[in-house]
C-alpha cells in the first residue's frame, strides 16, 4: 500500500472554482417535498391508500396501499390521476380541479359497480408559503359489496 505524499498536488485543482459556480442545493423543494414526505407518512401510519397532489394537479406521492388499489381502473399519465372509463375520468379530473380551487369534498365512484371509491379533499395551505407544495389528497378505498351471503 503506497502512503500519500503530504506534497502532492491536489487530485481535484480546479474544485474551488466548481464549487463556486455550482448552485445551492435546492432547499425550498427538499423543504417542501420532507413536508409533503410527512404528510404521506401520517396517511401510511393510518393504513390509508392515499395519493397526494401538487398545486398543478400532479401526483406528488402515491404510497405503496394507493398503488395496490390503482389496479386496472386507475393510473397516472403524465403526473396526473386518471381512470380508465371516460366519464369516471372526467369526475376525477373534476374532483381533483374542485379540490385544488378549496371546494367541498368530493367522492367519485370508480370501475364496475363503484367497486372501488376516491374521497378527493384540498389539503389548505398558506398561499404565501413557497415551500407548501401539497394542495389536495386522494384517498382510495375499496367500497364493501351491500349484498348479503
Amino acid at each position: 500500500m503506497q502512503k500519500a505524499d503530504a506534497t502532492s498536488p491536489n487530485r481535484f485543482p480546479n474544485a474551488p472554482e466548481i464549487c463556486e459556480l455550482a448552485p445551492p442545493p435546492p432547499f425550498g423543494s427538499l423543504l417542501a417535498g420532507a413536508r409533503a414526505r410527512g404528510v404521506a407518512d401520517g396517511f401510511a401510519w393510518l393504513g390509508l391508500a392515499a395519493i397526494l397532489i401538487d398545486d398543478r394537479g400532479e401526483a406528488l406521492h402515491i404510497n405503496p396501499a394507493a398503488v395496490e388499489l390503482m389496479g386496472e381502473f386507475v393510473y397516472l399519465e403524465a403526473g396526473r390521476l386518471r381512470a380508465r372509463d371516460a366519464r369516471t375520468d372526467y369526475a376525477l379530473a373534476a374532483a381533483v380541479r374542485a379540490a385544488l380551487d378549496e371546494g367541498p369534498p368530493n367522492r367519485v365512484e370508480i370501475g364496475p359497480a363503484g367497486g372501488l371509491v376516491a374521497h378527493v379533499a384540498a389539503m389548505p395551505a398558506d398561499p404565501a408559503d413557497p415551500y407548501q407544495l401539497l394542495r389536495a389528497v386522494v384517498l382510495l378505498r375499496r367500497e364493501r359489496s351491500s349484498a348479503r351471503h
